[in-house]
């Protein structure tokens, strides 16, 4: 399969038919339409916020000129096929790339209507400068389900701009020594004695660690805190037994570098005296640590062990009953700057493309409630459309129980071409919860899979595992079953009315496979019971 199946396409993702000539020879009989789907793909509209002397500049190294042009050029052949990204750039001052209109900007009311997601990168430190209202803007942003992004760099870099926003402010370490930090704050890392993070790594093994450069080819190693551990099975997968947060699952499996910096900052789960601002009992999660270098030097201060410290901060508010947007944090902005990405842009490997995947897991996984729906819609469709699904799909013209389960682990397969495992994972999950019986939701909970996988020696634990994921997989195969029924019977004819009927079609296919899941669920108990 080439790696750029999806012609990019303004109007929506669509499959490039010529590319499979053996597919098109068997599909005549559909008279296949051009594809476009309906909507396209979904479009999330993000402000991006910097202040002192950050830019967004290609040349500068303290810019995201790099970032945001590689990550999300649609022409890549890893940008995902279900979402547009739109960025308006904003300064709090005025310097070159700033979009018409953003230069020496302030948060007012209505300035964030029509964006998906707000985006800090600040240097300023000091003390917070938002004034008020501007936090009220924000804040009220965030609460009707915004997704924001923050993040500064060592001692109080970043304070001016971030330290005063609510769930961001307690998520990471912006206070320094002075002016000493309010109660239930902590004093962030140095730039160089030995509270200092310093992740710069040798530019070969075996080099002297000193030799290495933050803008050198060379990433560090960091270290993802993965959901759960099954030494066995996992839902949606038979053999994959550990995954990330979805910021740090990329097209090869789980992210485990970023750029490295001599002296970064650090995220951390919030003091008690925040909670109430995360509602609904959600806590914050610190999804990734980062590792300091031993032997690396800085005014005379040599790291002696290899401490860790929190690289990637997160909340997620569409967990919350009140919908609130979800939060990023990460330890410093030199993971996205220019300066950071030279070397590894220029030898263009593996390490390279799984940052860029970060910067993209970033923006997908902050998008609202109602642009998640819309990407997963758009994904679906899109896994649909693939000349495979389309052969396997086109005899289901009526409900086949026989092949729901088979069906399941096809349909998981296709949905995996088009996202990675973690955010198709999330996507089915959405789709069948609404027909799960609520001891399976409760077992998919992953504080319930993290129990389980520490149990995962228990015979009884891996038989319920089993169970679940063959639930899971006929339910998406009855799901899938419904939709194609649809499909056929409209011989592909209109795909607009496909993408407003799909989730009910869906879960018309899930409730008829259900019943059967349980029923042979039960059969099978009661031959293990005869059996044992």
């Amino acid at each position: 399969m080439p790696t750029n199946f999806f012609t990019p396409d303004p109007f929506g993702p669509r499959p490039n038919f010529d590319n499979f000539p053996r597919w098109k020879e068997r599909l005549p009989k559909f008279d296949l339409p051009p594809l476009h789907i309906k909507y396209g793909p979904a479009t999330v509209r993000i402000l991006i916020m910097v202040d002192g002397s950050i830019s967004y500049d290609d040349t500068q190294g303290f810019a995201l000129g790099i970032a945001l042009t590689d990550a999300f050029d649609i022409a890549h052949p890893e940008h995902p096929s279900y979402a547009r990204f739109e960025f308006v750039k904003a300064h709090r001052d005025s310097v070159p790339g700033v979009t018409a209109g953003y230069d020496t900007f302030t948060f007012t009311s209505g300035c964030l209507d029509g964006f998906d997601e707000l985006w800090l990168f600040g240097i300023v430190g000091g003390t917070p400068y938002l004034t008020p209202a501007e936090v009220t803007v924000i804040e009220t942003f965030m609460d009707a389900g915004g997704g924001v992004l923050a993040m500064g760099d060592h001692e109080d870099l970043g304070l001016g701009l971030c330290g005063g926003i609510k769930r961001v402010r307690s998520m990471r370490k912006w206070w320094f020594v002075s002016p000493p930090p309010p109660a239930g704050m902590e004093v962030a890392p140095d730039n160089a004695d030995l509270s200092r993070n310093d992740t710069v790594h040798a530019p070969t093994p075996g080099a002297n660690v000193n030799t290495g450069e933050q803008y050198d080819a060379t990433p560090q190693t960091i270290y993802p805190n993965y959901r759960y551990r099954n030494r066995r099975y996992s839902f949606g997968s038979s053999n994959w037994v550990k995954y990330p947060h979805p910021v740090l699952c990329g097209p090869r499996g789980a992210i485990r570098v970023l750029p490295d910096h001599q002296h970064e900052g650090d995220c951390i789960l919030p003091h008690a005296s925040f909670a109430a601002e995360f509602p609904g009992g959600v806590g914050v999660e610190v999804v990734a640590r980062g590792r300091n270098v031993v032997g690396r030097e800085k005014e005379g201060f040599v790291i002696t062990e290899p401490r860790e410290f929190g690289l990637i901060g997160a909340w997620d508010g569409h967990e919350a009953t009140t919908d609130d947007g979800r939060v990023l944090v990460d330890s410093t902005w030199h993971h996205w700057f220019n300066v950071n990405l030279t070397g590894l842009r220029a030898e263009d490997g593996v390490e390279y493309a799984d940052i860029l995947a970060y910067f993209r897991n970033c923006a997908v996984w902050l998008a609202p409630k109602t642009k998640q729906r819309r990407m997963r819609l758009a994904g679906t469709l899109v896994a649909l459309a693939l000349p495979t699904s389309i052969e396997q799909t086109y005899t289901l013209r009526e409900f086949r129980p026989e092949l729901l389960y088979q069906t399941g682990i096809f349909a998981r397969d296709a949905v995996g071409k088009v996202a990675s495992r973690c955010q198709s994972s999330a996507w089915l999950f959405e789709l069948l919860s609404p027909v799960f019986p609520k001891l399976f939701l409760e077992m998919l909970d992953p504080k319930h899979l993290s129990r389980r996988a520490d149990q995962a020696h228990d015979l009884e634990q891996q038989v319920a595992t089993l169970a679940l994921d063959h639930m899971g997989t006929t339910l998406l195969g009855g799901a899938i079953n419904s939709i194609a029924m649809k499909v056929n019977r409209t011989k592909l004819a209109d795909w607009a009315d496909l993408h407003d009927e799909m989730d009910g079609l869906a879960l018309e296919g899930a409730k008829k496979a259900l019943d059967l899941s349980q029923t042979q669920l039960k059969r099978a108990a009661k031959l293990l019971s005869t059996l044992a």
